[in-house]
């Protein structure tokens, strides 16, 4: 008679599992799309039953919306840093330009689509693609209000 034996679990703090359930959906998201964030899903994603992932998120909608929300805030704090010490305003354009294309950014484009479409349907991803894109509006704007301030206060400086 064999016997296995089990490593003992760590009960994880309400908020760290609820960051571990929302990382797992994002990365669902972003590598099969947001129809495949199901609480099922993340719970075998997890190793965990289905009934824990609706503790934290009652509705697959819910956990969808979160999921959606976490991945598109990381790629606005890779692209565009709300700290931006260490360079100009033209400077931080460029590199956002320059880091913005190419391969990298091709989950992360394909589940904006995926996003707009299924937020047609699906209030709570609506508000959260709203969301996001005044994020983004707002961290460009504040971006782009930099540079051109810099540039007047260059052209209204003596010489």
């Amino acid at each position: 008679m064999s016997s296995s034996v089990q490593g003992k679990r760590i009960r994880k703090s309400p908020a760290a599992r609820r960051a571990e359930i929302v990382d797992a959906a994002a990365t669902v998201a972003l590598t099969e799309g947001l129809e495949c964030v199901t609480l099922r899903r993340i719970g075998e994603a997890l190793g965990v039953r289905p009934g824990l992932i609706s503790h934290y998120f009652p509705s697959a909608e819910d956990l969808v919306a979160e999921a959606f929300g976490s991945a598109a805030s990381a790629e606005l704090d890779a692209l565009l840093p709300a700290e931006r010490s260490g360079a100009t305003a033209t400077q931080h354009l460029a590199r956002f330009f320059a880091r913005a294309e190419g391969e990298a950014y091709d989950d992360i484009s394909r589940l904006w689509i995926n996003a707009r479409h299924l937020s047609r349907y699906r209030s709570v991803l609506r508000d959260r693609v709203a969301e996001q894109e005044a994020a983004w509006r707002g961290r460009l704007g504040d971006l782009i209000r930099q540079g051109v301030e810099g540039e007047s206060s260059i052209r209204t400086t003596p010489m």
